[in-house]
């Protein structure tokens, strides 16, 4: 854990370099570039100390019905995923040829037309 630390140290030390470098004037898209890159690396280790930390204090915070809520959330979460699975395919439902599309509306227009010509 010591060495996770001492190294999110070194990224601090580094975004702070790079920042300094970026913020001149005469800053290169290389020097952006290496920025974005030690901003990304730190925030790794900030995510993985924060998992590390999550993790050992995780198991002492569990409760007695720790069971039935995660298959309750999993129960949700495969609701939500088969619900994005109908809403993805139903293109297919729609999609028509252009002889099909020219068949329904010419229905469609039969199906109107002789009610509003009949009066004539």
């Amino acid at each position: 854990m010591s060495g996770l630390k001492e190294q999110i140290e070194e990224a601090r030390d580094r975004v702070a370099q790079f920042r300094l470098r970026a913020e001149k004037p005469s800053a290169r898209l290389e020097d952006e570039y290496a920025l974005e890159k030690a901003r990304t690396r730190l925030l790794t280790l900030e995510l993985r100390s924060l998992r590390s930390e999550l993790a050992s204090g995780g198991s002492r915070m569990k409760s007695p019905e720790g069971h039935h809520a995660a298959a309750e959330r999993i129960g949700k979460e495969r609701a939500r995923a088969d619900l994005g699975k109908v809403m993805r395919t139903k293109h297919k439902h729609l999609s028509m040829s252009a002889r099909e599309r020219a068949e329904a509306s010419f229905a469609a227009l039969r199906k109107t037309t002789p009610a509003d010509t009949e009066g004539r």
